[in-house]
């Protein structure tokens, strides 16, 4: 049992470390998609923010003519302007936030316009060449990003489990005596075991599903974009309650035969009495 119990822990280990990595390539996809979109839509725009309030802030009724020297000149004037200021007081901010820290003394504001204004130029030269490479917008980029926050989440309710970070009733757990506690652990860890298990099943009949239908014929079962089969966002489900159950049925058998852990980093929450301890009250100990 012993020996088994060892192995089983290995396994997770290496599990535990494999699902981090994919929760850190999701999450970074997720973000880039988003944020590049994002980006597309707002400055290819006929008519942007910034020329829109100058429009309304000048003008009641504007003219054809006085609309298109707004919109071609004199908002992408204002805008590129607030623009370089802004990346220059955030460069200039955050040297002297850095220096600060280093204990050195604040540097000076003309370096902090040089980096800032190529900062500015570069962040410019960016959109630009994402509006030229993507005119109407990044395609499929909305739907991918949905598919990766799948897979984060599922990921992540995966490595709560592992760290026991899910909900659990810990109110009543405190007040079990350790006799009572073993079977009460047990039994919870067998009814999440087995409702994990049962949306295991549901997500492979789903997947199974979209499987065999990408696999009917070209083109069949795949995002607009590209040809990446929607199964692939659907198999983040059984995966990850597969894994779930699985912890959920371990950490019930163990904490039956071994006991729940004490402290530590695999401990489910906070210790309150300690925390209490190492409190210092508001009004400097009076209290």
């Amino acid at each position: 049992m012993e020996s088994l119990r060892r192995i089983a822990g290995k396994v997770d280990d290496v599990v535990y470390r494999v699902e981090r990595v994919l929760l850190l390539g999701s999450l970074t996809m997720m973000t880039i998609l988003v944020t590049l979109d994002v980006i597309q839509r707002s400055f290819s725009r006929q008519v942007g923010k910034t020329e829109g309030a100058l429009l309304a802030l000048f003008y009641t009724n504007p003219t054809a003519e006085q609309t298109a020297f707004v919109v071609d000149v004199l908002g992408p004037l204002v805008f590129g302007v607030l623009a370089c200021l802004f990346f220059i007081l955030a460069t200039h901010s955050s040297r002297a936030i850095a220096a600060e820290r280093a204990g050195k003394p604040l540097p000076g504001f003309g370096k902090s316009l040089g980096v800032g204004l190529v900062i500015a130029l570069g962040a410019g030269v960016f959109v630009n060449g994402l509006i030229f490479i993507f005119p109407s917008s990044v395609p499929g980029a909305q739907k991918f990003a949905l598919g990766f926050m799948l897979w984060s989440g599922m990921l992540g309710a995966s490595l709560a489990t592992r760290t026991r970070r899910h909900i659990i009733l810990d109110p009543i757990k405190k007040k079990l005596d350790e006799a009572t506690l073993k079977p009460f652990s047990l039994i919870g860890g067998l009814l999440t075991f087995a409702f994990c298990a049962f949306l295991t099943v549901l997500g492979t009949m789903q997947l199974v599903e979209q499987f065999r239908e990408w696999a009917s014929g070209d083109g069949v079962g795949v995002y607009d974009a590209l040809p990446i089969p929607l199964w692939i966002g659907t198999l983040a489900v059984p995966v990850t309650f597969g894994v779930m159950a699985l912890r959920f049925l371990g950490q019930g058998i163990h904490d039956f035969k071994w006991g729940p852990p004490k402290g530590g980093a695999d401990a489910h929450g906070i210790d309150l009495e300690a925390l209490e301890k190492e409190a210092v009250p508001l009004d400097g100990g009076k209290s």
